[in-house]
């Protein structure tokens, strides 16, 4: 791994735990606390800004946008009553668990992809899927809220595209993959308990109805050595 993304995922673990809030420090602070540049910082900070976890205002310093996400404690004893939800497939026992759902208007870049007013809101959501009780998956999710109304946690829950098909009575239609390997990041090792140097499976998806209206951007995020994934081409 880069030295930059190396920086990049240590300021995001100390982001996820809390130990900048608001703000960041001076980029020549964090050159001085990492023995780099501040080039090799600025990197850094470029590549956090594009997960919409900073904001850099010139001027005024470097803001922290990321969402507050609770502690996760992962047991035998989970049940729905902790948020999660459990189902049986061929793999094993799939859990479900909610960690982050919230509305709020697109970037830049999902309003182009979604074809949406900047102005409209959009369901922001982070869900962790895991298998037998061990971490296999973060998935993050962005949808309009116009286009997809009435989205609540009971559904999160369950399948939020039955509840396009069947209560909204939409077709969903196609969808474009782009499907890469990653290092993983601070999220990948809170939330997967991988490594800093273990692999990641990352797959983006722009989902589309049957018409050709976008309605989902998605990325999930697989560990390398829990589940398998299956591309139908049909």
């Amino acid at each position: 791994m880069s030295r930059y993304r190396e920086i990049a995922t240590a300021i995001e673990k100390d982001i996820i735990e809390k130990k900048y809030v608001d703000k960041l420090p001076e980029q020549f602070y964090l050159a001085d606390k990492y023995h780099t540049s501040r080039v090799t910082i600025v990197h850094a900070l470029k590549l956090l800004s594009q997960k919409h976890l900073i904001k850099t205002v010139k001027g005024h310093g470097t803001y922290i946008l990321s969402k507050e996400i609770p502690n996760i404690f992962l047991n035998s004893g989970t049940s729905e009553n902790d948020g999660f939800t459990k189902h049986i497939n061929g793999s094993g026992v799939v859990s479900s668990h909610i960690i982050s759902f919230q509305t709020r208007k697109p970037t830049h870049d999902e309003a182009c992809a979604l074809n949406i007013s900047p102005k409209e809101q959009v369901y922001d959501i982070i869900r962790q899927r895991l298998l037998d009780n061990h971490s296999a998956k973060l998935e993050y999710t962005v949808m309009p809220v116009t286009r997809i109304p009435g989205l609540n946690r009971d559904i999160l829950h369950r399948s939020i595209y039955s509840y396009i098909q069947d209560n909204l009575g939409l077709k969903i239609g196609k969808d474009d993959r782009i499907i890469a390997a990653d290092k993983a990041d601070a999220y990948d090792m809170q939330y997967l308990n991988c490594r800093s140097d273990d692999p990641v499976l990352c797959v983006k998806q722009n989902a589309y109805l049957e018409d050709g209206t976008p309605f989902e951007i998605s990325e999930s995020r697989n560990r390398y050595d829990r589940g398998v994934l299956t591309v139908n081409n049909s």
